[in-house]
This record gives structure tokens, C-alpha cells and sequence, in this order.
């Protein structure tokens, strides 16, 4: 059986916030450090009173069956604020496709995070995310990726089904599609 750590980065200070931002890594690796740079660099492309939590404890899951094993303590945490005083749509902004090698039932295993909300002056005047949005987020999300502490987990297909699966994440793409949520789930 495969343990991994669930890292559960919380965003608050705005409007139809709290929410979270779910990432999962190897077990006994510090993906905190990565996702604190991760976070700071695009904190230019967020309101100022958006901050990211990135927590120094959490839950140890086992990947096949989705079973909760215990807590895992240490590591780099913190937060981190958006620097925009821009105007800013709730739940509107773009999100990162995370790509894997890993195949899962004859599909390549694959993971969304979804970056919202964006400041109005991320998006060109086409309506969709503007060239300056797309190179701060690629960038950033490829640094993650190539860090190799993140991790897409595939949820077991039934409750304690030992058919769960995790792929270490090797790409990340930013599209220039806009997204919208409609609620961010705590």
C-alpha cells in the first residue's frame, strides 16, 4: 500500500471564500516549500485581500483505498497574499491542467487546479486570459511540476476498493479559457 500526504491549502478574505485547494504528495516528502513559491509567485494576479494558508500538518491517506492511516506534522507552511488592489469578478479566473505518465484504466492520469479569482487586468480584451496571466502561471506551475512532490490521485472506484491509483505530476499546462466556480467546498 502507497501513503501519501493530503495538503489542503485554504483561501480566505474574499467574498464566497473559504475554499480550498486539495494537493496530495509522496508521504515524508515537503511539498509545503513548493507550494509556498508556487503561491508567491502568482500572488500578482489575485486581490490583496485574498491569502493562501499552506498548512504544516495533515491527513496520511493510502492511495488504493482511500483509507485515512493518520497525520503527518512538520514541514513548510505558511501564508501568502495576493498584491493586486485591482477590481476582481468572485469566482471567475483560469485554473492549471497537471499532467502525469501514470495510466489509470486505459486514460492518462491527469489533475485540475482552479486559480479564481483573477484581477480584471488578467484578461485581454478578447475575454480570456491575457498573455502576461498565462506566462506567471505557467511558469509557476511548471516549477511545480518539475519539483517532483506533487502528486494526481485516482479516488478508489467504491468505498474501500483497492483500485485507487497516484501519478507523480511531470507537466503543467495553462489554457487561456477563463473558468467561473460556483462554490469552492470546505
Amino acid at each position: 500500500m502507497t501513503t501519501m500526504r493530503r495538503i489542503v491549502v485554504t483561501w480566505t478574505g474574499l467574498t464566497a471564500l473559504p475554499g480550498v485547494s486539495v494537493f496530495y504528495a509522496p508521504f515524508g516528502t515537503d511539498a509545503g516549500a513548493d507550494l509556498m513559491t508556487f503561491f508567491d509567485s502568482v500572488k500578482s494576479l489575485f486581490p490583496n485581500l485574498l491569502t493562501w494558508t499552506v498548512p504544516t500538518s495533515g491527513d496520511s491517506i493510502t492511495a488504493e483505498t482511500g483509507a485515512l492511516t493518520g497525520a503527518w506534522t512538520g514541514g513548510t507552511g505558511g501564508t501568502k497574499v495576493g498584491t493586486s488592489a485591482g477590481a476582481w469578478a468572485s469566482g471567475c479566473g483560469g485554473f492549471v491542467n497537471w499532467g502525469t505518465s501514470t495510466i489509470v484504466g486505459a486514460r492518462r492520469l491527469k489533475g485540475r487546479t482552479f486559480m479564481a479569482p483573477l484581477v480584471t487586468a488578467s484578461y485581454n480584451t478578447t475575454g480570456l486570459l491575457g498573455a502576461g496571466t498565462i506566462t506567471t502561471l505557467q511558469g509557476a506551475a511548471t516549477v511545480l511540476a518539475a519539483s517532483g512532490h506533487i502528486e494526481i490521485w485516482h479516488r478508489p472506484t467504491s468505498i474501500g476498493a483497492g483500485d485507487g491509483a497516484i501519478g507523480l505530476v511531470t507537466s503543467a499546462i495553462v489554457p487561456t479559457t477563463v473558468t467561473s466556480l460556483r462554490s469552492r467546498r470546505i
